[in-house]
């Protein structure tokens, strides 16, 4: 696995505690997708803290999906997003407050495949929303922390990657080599806002990999306000997600 610390970035943990003792509290409602009925109401949008499908692209929508099948030794409910070369999904919740501070974010994935068109997908993206189209984290001034996987050299396998800066597609960086796919993975993600800086690692393989919040025109979010995942027309694969987290100031 490819991980190595390449800047020194302030402790997660020592933002969070000198923010104060509810600083840490849980951001996100119904992280095991347990209390959801059906693949209507996962994209149903509440108007309050919940997960709902976020970019309205018309069928694409129907691309979210609530999984009930056993998936790769996990029986429980899961969010599915599925591939379309054509279509566009994502599933968002919006946070109860905006994070300025620092987060811990924390999330259960297991990628089934990534369409070798564009080699790219099974994103995630804590950010926010800018514009009145399109929904959080659709647009690259949205978006901080800007993670997704493609397939590797190696067939059966993954890496997973970040875009850092105003980096394009061409200069993505490598967080973690030749992952499996359709294995479930916990990766974790701890967010300096401020700094802008966040670190990833996968829990039990990797250690934390520093890298630069995402920014286009200079400007990264000074304010983190919804999670995101999602597959893409020109990024397009399946793949599942379970067991969400995200405590933060």
């Amino acid at each position: 696995m490819f991980a190595a610390t390449r800047r020194l970035l302030p402790s997660v943990l020592a933002l969070l505690l000198a923010a104060g003792p509810l600083a840490a509290a849980e951001q996100l409602v119904d992280g095991s997708f347990e209390t959801q009925k059906s693949s209507g109401d996962l994209r149903k949008d509440g108007k309050g803290p919940d997960w709902y499908e976020s970019r309205d692209d018309g069928e694409g929508a129907k691309l979210l999906m609530l999984s009930k099948k056993p998936v790769a030794g996990n029986a429980t409910q899961k969010a599915m997003l599925k591939a379309h070369p054509d279509l566009n999904t994502y599933l968002s919740q919006r946070l109860p407050k905006p994070i300025a501070v620092a987060a811990t974010l924390r999330y259960d994935i297991c990628v089934k495949e990534i369409l070798a068109d564009d080699n790219r997908s099974a994103f995630c993206f804590l950010g926010g929303v800018k514009d009145k189209q399109g929904g959080p984290n659709s647009t690259g001034a949205e978006r901080f922390v800007f993670l997704g996987c493609e397939n590797a050299a190696t067939p059966g396998k993954m890496n997973l990657f970040a875009r850092e800066g105003a980096n394009d597609w061409a200069k993505r960086t490598l967080v973690a080599k030749d992952l499996d796919l359709s294995k479930w993975y916990t990766v974790v993600v701890e967010v300096n806002v401020p700094e802008g800086f966040y670190a990833v690692r996968i829990e039990g393989l990797t250690k934390p990999f520093e890298l630069e919040s995402f920014f286009t025109k200079g400007k990264t979010p000074g304010q983190l306000t919804h999670l995101s995942f999602a597959t893409w027309n020109d990024g397009a694969g399946t793949f599942y997600v379970d067991n969400v987290s995200l405590a933060g100031n």
